[in-house]
């Protein structure tokens, strides 16, 4: 899943957040989501307000016509993580194309991390 999806999906659950916190929620270099915020703002699907009467901060939050997207981004991120724990639940390996998700998925709590601490102790013990 792209950048820009994950940071849609994330502030569709968490309505607004810094740029710094995305970054550090979904694991994602700062200037990377940076500059995908810049984006999806010249889009008009965010906008981006100062928050906080002391401490100063630019927040990022949808718009109406980017709420529309990032529900869509948000059922995919549902759609992998019900995947993820079929997988799992079987005791195949997550499939790589889903590897990249998983802070997100946790963050967003889609995904059981009681299923993920059996694959991480299993790999422990194999290595």
């Amino acid at each position: 899943m792209n950048i820009r999806d994950k940071i849609l999906a994330y502030l569709y659950d968490r309505r607004e957040a810094t740029a710094n916190q995305i970054a550090q929620d979904i694991r994602e270099e700062l200037d990377e989501v940076q500059a995908a915020l810049r984006v999806l703002e010249r889009e008009g699907l965010v906008i981006k307000r100062q928050k906080g009467l002391i401490f100063k901060k630019e927040a990022y939050e949808l718009t109406a016509s980017g709420l529309d997207e990032a529900e869509r981004a948000y059922e995919k991120v549902q759609r992998a993580a019900n995947e993820i724990a079929n997988t799992l639940q079987y005791g195949d390996e997550i499939p790589q194309e889903y590897a990249d998700l998983i802070p997100l998925l946790i963050t967003l709590s889609l995904i059981d991390t009681m299923l993920l601490q059996d694959i991480m102790f299993f790999d422990i013990f194999m290595q």
